[in-house]
């Protein structure tokens, strides 16, 4: 026999407030009412769950393990309902953007956007070689660009030139600091065919290097960790990869060869309202040292 939700009900709140009256003010109903679905609950279980006297209501050691689990299951029902009921006050904003940007970026910054904006809801979606931003049913996306993107509305955040990454134990195994031919024994790690790579391999004087191999993943934290084990050369942004380098998981093989570019917020209406708020504090994390 499964109880009825009245009866746990109300043992639940005789439990919780050590009373049948204030259970029953709590629930709306008499203080009979809320004894006769104790008693038909206790009927269920087959024990007895509370023992009334004089001072209140105490439970059995059979109420006491009932206890626990009821509580934190109302609790959850009260707290999904309250949800509902602000739900009309929250606002949900959709993100596109790139994995490593989100990681190291976004993602140490996001304490401080949820503290200032309670009532916002952030859901954020990693833009990948498949995607195209132009068709993106996202508010907005960050992506990098040598130049403003066209034919969309966008705004410029950041610089963020690109050169290659590696981990030192590719330097013993013949990628030469100052050098650029030197790769073409390495593996070069690709986001896609024809990305930045080739761009930069230009403007290192050798446009037409054949690597020994190429590597293609299109999520950068991916990459990064190849990087990291050895896997292969990354093209990536060094600011956002200090930690890598202080730790010595990273070096930077030619420092002065630098492909240029910047990250662009990408606004398929930058008029809605929504944007607002997050566009304000993402000035001002960007406006910090």
């Amino acid at each position: 026999m499964t109880p009825s939700i009245n009866a746990l009900r109300s043992f639940e709140a005789t439990a919780r407030l050590g009373s049948v009256t204030k259970a029953a003010a709590e629930l709306c109903v008499t203080p009979s009412a809320v004894s006769h679905q104790i008693r038909k609950l206790e009927e269920a279980v087959g024990h007895p769950l509370i023992a009334f006297s004089n001072t209140g209501a105490d439970l059995t050691e059979w109420g006491a393990l009932l206890q626990p689990g009821l509580a934190d299951g109302f609790l959850r029902i009260r707290d999904a309902v309250s949800l509902l009921s602000h739900r009309e006050h929250i606002t949900t904003l959709t993100l596109a953007l790139r994995s490593l940007f989100g990681a190291k970026w976004l993602a140490p910054r996001l304490p401080r956007f949820w503290e200032a904006n309670p009532n916002i809801a952030l859901r954020l979606h990693y833009l990948l070689e498949t995607d195209d931003y132009r068709s993106s049913t996202a508010d907005m996306m960050i992506e990098w660009h040598t130049t403003a993107p066209r034919g969309v509305d966008s705004i410029c955040l950041m610089p963020g030139f690109l050169t290659p990454v590696c981990s030192p134990r590719l330097l013993e195994a013949g990628v030469e600091p100052g050098n650029p031919v030197s790769l073409t024994q390495q593996v070069l790690l690709h986001e896609k065919q024809g990305d930045v790579w080739q761009d930069w391999l230009s403007i290192a004087g050798i446009p037409n290097v054949v690597p020994r191999k190429a590597m293609f993943l299109d999520d950068g934290v991916m990459r990064l960790q190849a990087c990291i084990a050895g896997k292969g050369v990354d093209i990536s942004v060094p600011d956002f990869l200090a930690t890598e380098f202080a730790t010595g998981q990273l070096v930077i093989p030619f420092p002065n060869i630098r492909l240029e570019g910047y990250y662009f917020a990408i606004l398929p209406d930058p008029s809605a309202k929504k944007l607002r708020s997050f566009r304000k504090w993402l000035a001002n994390e960007l406006a910090q040292p």
